[in-house]
């Protein structure tokens, strides 16, 4: 079972419970998916790791607009459908985990560019590496 599908069970299960947030988070990610399958071609499924970018940039949609909401019940309510699409998304790596994978390729290379570091360092760790918290081992490592 594809991404899309088990979101697309998860509505009919969300619906049976009458759980309106979860439900509305699912079929606005649902949204986001069928959009991005339009824009390629309607006939063909869209591969696991497409749906999930997907999924991250509506998480990090959602995370952004956090600074727009001060504390109360409507941020409140943000934090719990980013809880909601964080379901989908694979676990992020640990700072260990990090730390590990930056020493491994700067021991692993001479060059000492930020940058191509930073693809390398990311490269390693797939799409589970958060880029802010590598950029800062990277600059703590380099200084």
């Amino acid at each position: 079972m594809g991404l899309k599908d088990k979101i697309q069970d998860d509505i009919k299960t969300a619906m049976k419970a009458r759980d309106a947030i979860r439900l509305s988070v699912l079929r606005m990610v649902l949204a986001d998916i069928k959009y991005q399958q339009a824009q390629v071609n309607l006939r063909e499924e869209l591969a696991d790791d497409v749906v999930l970018k997907i999924v991250g940039a509506y998480q990090k949609k959602l995370t952004k607009s956090l600074d727009d909401y001060p504390a109360g019940d409507a941020r409140t309510a943000l934090l719990g459908e980013i809880k909601i699409v964080e379901e989908y998304l694979p676990q992020k790596a640990t700072e260990a985990q990090t730390k590990s994978a930056v020493e491994k390729v700067l021991a692993a290379t001479e060059d000492r560019n930020f940058g191509a570091i930073m693809k390398l360092v990311m490269a390693e760790l797939g799409g589970n590496g958060e880029g802010r918290l590598v950029s800062q081992i990277i600059k703590e490592k380099l200084a």
